[in-house]
């Protein structure tokens, strides 16, 4: 069979050969012939993979040729021989295993050719000497390979039955050998395995050592021995082949109702690069989890079906994994530390990374050479399971009867949320696995239009149940008051007024949540699961239209010099979903920039819906305060700026809210009426006040028209009662051209206005005020 009749790229492709240029110049070289031991040492010049797969099996043909021939002549024709012998195997595949090993089977072509031989005298003296020679036949051969790089280990020996091979130049030579192969030393095989897993196989350098006994015809040349070293680098040295999870179904099994385990189920596949073909048996693997010690933690078995290996095709394999129940070694923390061995697993799944188990050996078939087994379960490498995003395992976080307890000042420093936490969780379409879950906890970051207003501490179990709801898991938490840290108090400031005045404020929870799940498995904690939700709370002002509270029943409950305390019920509607618990709230109170006392409430509860709302005041009077009080008394439109302090909510910060609000008209009409007598000379007064004081003089006039009518000026105290009151007659001096329009109208009314400075004195308090009237009804009798 001719080299040029050879096809260019087929499975006759040498698969140790490889194209050289540089020696285009030689003479008699044919299209495709590449020398074994040029094609292990140059250069990869195009992108195609020559891995060797069996390695062993190839280096023993070359032992072989070279035995046949090369030892039989003197050393120049064995140098002829090494670089003119190629082998083309078109077909490399394991015939079966048996119990010491495999018996691999290799289909190919060898022939010599000489154009491969740069010294052109060794080449002419080749030529003569194997054209004379003819055929060369070696008998039963031993080849032991080695690894000079992993301290010269033995990889493995093979058997070779006789091989008849003609050596003149290109004749071609097909060859159909079954060999036995045994493995050697097993640390040798587990540590070139997980260098080649880990990636740093670059290189690898062989040492084939072959005893060959030989004849030529009739001829024995005794046994002689032929080493021979090849070395793969580059393009040569196989990348770990990429494994694609096509189908995954996680499921329990054992009796209905009572679970034993998990089984999940896979088809997986990979491309075979390599001219490679074999039937792979069943095996089985343990996999494991790095403990807190290093060690490896049973974490489930997997096996595998039968694998057809077919020469560079996808291969496709099913495995069954089974994970029983977990031990507590692999689910409690580890020493100092807040997660255990299977924490990070989970962890990463979730997250959408890849995770990394570790694959040993287990309990093989009895229908499993015994070697494999051994093989197998000294070694343990990292196998990577793809990520996989669960970006919507979470499909709502949402709170609800959300109630908010405002710090104690005497006990505490935080805000407090009780709530029902409600978390829908998306469960993967692959999984059908009863899940239940009783208790959950959280870390959550609160934030206001992008902005960080404070942390939610979840960190405390928190009672859950779990119901299933088609394909998703809505679990339900009672949160019972859970701390809240403000984090920016401009972010918080922002969020109280859109909840006083403007239009509500959405707050969006960032969360990871950790469950306790009680599974097929046993009991564990699924850690760091992320969680997001929004929470609307409804403005207080309903459509943000700020509406002044109704204030009833005022009293004064406290009284100095200086000042009064005044207690009363303020009626309110609370528009929102959402409770507080106040313990104690303070803010001061404005009048054009003057502060002019302060406004509190304690031990308040605030429902959704009506409230009544018990508050105190207390009031300074001085200068502006004497007149804003005597604008409030006399009827006028006033307000009172309320503005909040650091103290305002102790011990958080201040949040910095200022609002302007209109007085509510308490009093309606101090001075109701007015009676006076023609005859006496005196005048009574119907009036009216919200509480009980002490008039302690009355300087006053009365106007009809802006004509004087008459004045009062009465020094003597006399008691206001709550409600409406009658004065004590109070002596008038006639005005000097009142007498007629009195006269007019006696048995009818006048309207009045009236001006007056009264003194007022409640408890311990007293003061001067003004007071005006204006179209006061006056009785007038005789």
């Amino acid at each position: 069979m001719s080299r040029e009749n050879s096809p260019q790229s087929s499975e006759r492709t040498p698969l140790l050969s490889n194209h050289d240029e540089s020696d285009a110049n030689h003479v008699d070289q044919p299209n495709e012939a590449a020398s074994v031991s040029e094609s292990l040492d140059a250069p990869q010049t195009k992108q195609r993979k020559r891995w060797p797969t069996a390695i062993a099996l190839s280096i023993l043909c070359v032992a072989v040729v070279l035995g046949c021939f090369g030892l039989a002549l003197p050393s120049v024709i064995q140098e002829y021989a090494k670089e003119a012998v190629v082998l083309e195997p078109s077909n490399i595949s394991i015939d079966s295993f048996t119990e010491l090993g495999i018996r691999a089977r290799l289909q190919g072509d060898v022939c010599l050719d000489a154009g491969r031989v740069k010294n052109k005298p060794t080449r002419d003296l080749g030529r003569f000497g194997t054209w004379i020679a003819r055929e060369v036949q070696s008998g039963e051969t031993e080849v032991n390979v080695y690894l000079p790089q992993y301290d010269n280990i033995l990889l493995g020996t093979a058997t070779i039955p006789p091989v008849k091979i003609n050596i003149r130049n290109q004749h071609s030579n097909h060859m159909d050998i079954l060999a036995d192969i045994e493995p050697g030393d097993i640390d040798g095989a587990r540590r070139i395995a997980k260098d080649f897993i880990d990636g740093k196989l670059k290189e690898l350098a062989v040492e084939a050592v072959a005893t060959v006994p030989l004849r030529s015809g009739l001829i024995k040349l005794g046994k002689q021995t032929v080493t021979q070293s090849l070395k793969f680098a580059g393009d040569s040295v196989p990348s770990v082949p990429k494994i694609d999870f096509q189908r995954l179904r996680i499921a329990e099994y054992g009796m209905p109702g009572h679970p034993e385990g998990v089984k999940a189920q896979a088809v997986v596949s990979a491309m075979n690069d390599f001219p490679l073909k074999f039937d792979l048996p069943p095996l089985s693997f343990d996999v494991l989890l790095p403990d807190c010690d290093d060690d490896y933690l049973l974490f489930g078995t997997t096996k595998t079906e039968v694998v057809h290996i077919l020469p560079k095709q996808n291969i496709t394999a099913s495995v069954v994994g089974l994970v029983q129940q977990l031990p507590n070694s692999l689910t409690s923390a580890c020493p100092g530390t807040k997660t255990s061995p299977l924490d990070s697993l989970i962890g990463d799944y979730l997250a959408g990374r890849n995770t990394t188990v570790y694959i040993r050996g287990g309990e093989q078939d009895s229908n499993t050479p015994e070697w494999i087994g051994n093989i197998l379960r000294d070694t343990t490498l990292p196998f990577t399971l793809p990520g996989h995003p669960f970006d919507n395992l979470i499909k709502n976080f949402s709170m609800a009867n959300v109630h908010f307890s405002l710090p104690d000042p005497t006990s505490d420093s935080r805000p407090r949320l009780s709530a029902v936490v409600q978390v829908l969780v998306g469960l993967p379409t692959e999984m059908n696995v009863n899940l239940d879950v009783d208790k959950v906890r959280a870390d959550g970051d609160v934030f206001y239009e992008g902005e960080l207003m404070g942390k939610l501490d979840l960190r405390e179990w928190q009672a859950s149940n779990a119901t299933k709801i088609d394909n998703d898991l809505l679990i339900q938490s009672i949160v019972k008051d859970a701390p809240l840290e403000i984090a920016d108090n401009g972010v918080f400031s922002k969020v109280v007024k859109q909840i006083l005045w403007g239009k509500g404020a959405r707050l969006s929870v960032h969360a990871t949540v950790d469950v306790n799940s009680l599974t097929a498995l046993g009991e564990f904690v699924v850690r760091n699961i992320p969680a997001t939700g929004d929470i609307f709370i409804k403005p207080l002002s309903g459509a943000g239209d700020f509406k002044m509270p109704e204030v009833t029943g005022m009293e004064v409950v406290d009284t100095s010099e200086t000042s009064l305390t005044l207690q009363a019920t303020v009626n309110m509607t609370n528009p929102t979903d959402y409770s507080a618990s106040i313990p104690f709230s303070n803010v001061s109170t404005w009048v054009n920039g003057t502060r002019v006392g302060w406004a509190w409430i304690s031990d308040m509860n605030i429902v959704p819906g009506p409230n009544e709302i018990v508050a105190r005041a207390s009031w300074e009077v001085g200068s502006i305060g004497r007149e804003w009080l005597s604008q409030f008394i006399s009827g006028y439109n006033t307000s009172l700026t309320i503005k909040t302090h650091a103290g305002t909510i102790p011990p958080l910060p201040d949040p910095g809210l200022e609002m302007t609000v209109p007085t509510p008209h308490m009093f309606g009409k101090f001075l109701r009426e007015t009676t006076m007598h023609l005859f006496s000379s005196t005048a009574t007064f119907l009036l009216f006040s919200p509480f009980a004081m002490y008039v302690t003089s009355i300087a006053a006039t009365a106007y009809y028209n802006d004509t004087e009518i008459g004045t009062i000026d009465w020094d003597y105290p006399f008691a206001i009662e709550v409600g409406e009151n009658v004065s004590p007659r109070l002596p008038v001096a006639w005005g000097s051209n009142a007498i007629g329009t009195i006269r007019d109208a006696i048995g009818g009314t006048l309207k009045l206005d009236a001006k007056a400075d009264v003194g007022v004195r409640i408890g311990h308090w007293q003061e001067n005020i003004w007071y005006e009237g204006y179209g006061l009804g006056a009785k007038i009798r005789l």
